[in-house]
């Protein structure tokens, strides 16, 4: 087996999350222009959109790989941590302070989207404060424990939805969550999205944490690699076969989906990590390795600063929109994907890394 580079670090998990990040601010890489089309154009361009309700497609798995990438992460952050010599009272310390940073980050980005103050606990980055902090503290505990963890917190989702006292627990805009945001917050988030979505998706960023400590054990390349294997496809399973009880839908982040997608996010995973740090082939992947090193930074970049970038870049493309309506539209979408990237190898290549 080729060596796998730095303890703290995994080559393989930053490809990983680069893809992820490229995939996030791509916006389905301008296939939208396709969804109309009867056609295998249309099939492909509706994988790159949330899925309505009930189901998913592709795009609705990038959330769940971020999650599960924090996850991933953290034994190799805090292993860092207790090797310096802090106790787990200033690793709780920095969790917190971390927690309410993202949560920050996160209601500057909508706010700005919005044009006006705004309390937005549904965006990503508040989601993922809350996920880590449920994730740090089973992070020191076996497996086990933080597999009973994640599988209570489903079944606490589970309960609070099925014995909520609505006629259908899992119907769009009339279900426990969304009841809830208008108790507590009196508003509605939309479309379909609630607060709590944060228990759900916890599961994906605690079972990150077990894959995580899967990676830095003892265990052999091989018996991790079949570990990785078999769980992604139990879980894919399970996911499926709970579907006709307990409906498939991400914007709630129903039990079916939170271990569905968690099946996706061991696999990609199995995929980077065999490719990237058991084979020693990471040449391809330089591009996303250095996208993901400056995760939390391009997310912002993207979300705050999206529209003025669509509007330079027609300033300058649009005439090629005007001669070819769907090639110019691409281009101009993928000149947009390529500066964001660009951005990330400027800030690399000169050792910026933007940390939370």
């Amino acid at each position: 087996m080729p060596p796998t580079g730095r303890l703290d670090r995994l080559y393989s998990l930053d490809a990983f999350r680069g893809l992820t990040m490229i995939w996030m601010f791509s916006e389905g890489f301008g296939l939208s222009i396709f969804e109309k089309d009867p056609g295998w154009k249309g099939a492909l361009a509706a994988q790159f959109e949330h899925s309505p309700w009930i189901g998913y497609n592709a795009w609705d798995l990038i959330q769940p790989f971020f999650m599960f990438i924090v996850g991933v992460a953290m034994p190799f952050a805090f292993a860092k941590r207790v090797a310096a010599g802090e106790g787990w009272g200033k690793q709780f310390g920095h969790v917190l302070r971390r927690c309410a940073l993202l949560i920050g980050f996160g209601l500057v980005a909508r706010s700005v989207q919005a044009g006006r103050p705004t309390l937005d606990l549904i965006n990503v980055l508040a989601q993922v404060s809350v996920t880590y902090l449920l994730a740090f503290l089973v992070l020191n505990r076996s497996w086990r424990v933080q597999l009973g963890a994640a599988f209570s917190i489903l079944a606490l989702t589970w309960a609070l939805y099925q014995f909520s006292g609505y006629p259908d627990p899992w119907a769009r805009n009339d279900n426990f969550g969304w009841h809830l945001d208008a108790l507590i917050l009196g508003k509605h988030w939309g479309p379909g999205y609630v607060t709590i979505n944060f228990l759900g998706s916890s599961f994906n960023t605690i079972l990150g944490v077990v894959a995580g400590g899967l990676l830095t054990g003892p265990m052999d390349t091989a018996r991790k690699g079949r570990v990785m294997a078999l769980s992604g496809l139990a879980m894919l399973a399970a996911g499926w076969s709970l579907h006709p009880l307990i409906p498939v839908c991400k914007r709630i982040w129903t039990p079916s989906f939170a271990v569905l997608s968690t099946g996706w996010c061991f696999l990609a995973l199995l995929g980077f990590w065999y490719v990237c740090d058991v084979r020693g082939k990471q040449a391809w992947a330089r591009v996303l390795v250095r996208v993901g090193a400056n995760s939390i930074f391009i997310y912002l970049f993207h979300e705050i600063l999206n529209r003025w970038l669509h509007q330079t870049a027609h300033v300058f493309l649009g005439w090629m929109v005007d001669l070819w309506p769907v090639a110019g539209q691409l281009t101009i979408d993928w000149a947009l994907v390529a500066f964001q990237i660009w951005v990330c190898v400027w800030l690399y290549r000169r050792k910026v890394f933007f940390k939370v």
